[in-house]
């Protein structure tokens, strides 16, 4: 039987293997429980993000609805849909609390550039046209646009 001396410790071969043997299965089931929860971990954020994408993508995509449809009443010059205000309104709180600061601003500023058209004079074909051409008019574009680039960063 082999004998093994060390600083004058004097211990058996087959010991010296076998607790070798322990030392390397222990560091490889640490590694592999590490790795496991550094996966688990990634995966679970990963569903977080996805899911909150989702939230807000639909949320945005309503309100984007609801003021397209407060806007052609206001081009159409009906006076304020209040029932159609209040929903985008409703819809703009909730933007406030899961938005970016952006996309908050961009979604108040639409409201009250669309909210300005409804209370406005009356406008001809050609007035409206003409509105439609002017600097910021845009306003669901530009809503849009804001909630793009927040998405974008919430990758």
């Amino acid at each position: 039987m082999a004998r093994i001396e060390l600083t004058g410790v004097t211990m058996d071969a087959a010991v010296l293997s076998t607790i070798s043997a322990l030392g390397g299965t222990i560091v490889g089931a640490i590694s592999s429980l590490g790795s496991t929860w550094m996966t688990t971990r990634a995966q679970a954020r990963a569903a977080r993000v996805a899911a909150e994408r989702g939230k807000r993508e639909e949320l945005y995509g309503r309100f984007m609805d609801q003021l397209s449809k407060l806007y052609a009443g206001a081009l159409q010059s009906t006076g304020v849909d209040y029932d159609r205000l209040s929903e985008c309104y409703a819809i703009a709180g909730r933007i406030q609390l899961y938005a970016s600061q952006p996309v908050a601003d961009a979604a108040k500023t639409a409201l009250r550039y669309i909210l300005d058209i409804a209370i406005g004079p009356q406008r001809s074909d050609a007035e409206t046209r003409a509105l439609m051409d002017r600097e910021g008019a845009d306003v669901i574009g530009d809503f849009a646009s804001a909630c793009r680039a927040e998405l974008i960063a919430l990758r």
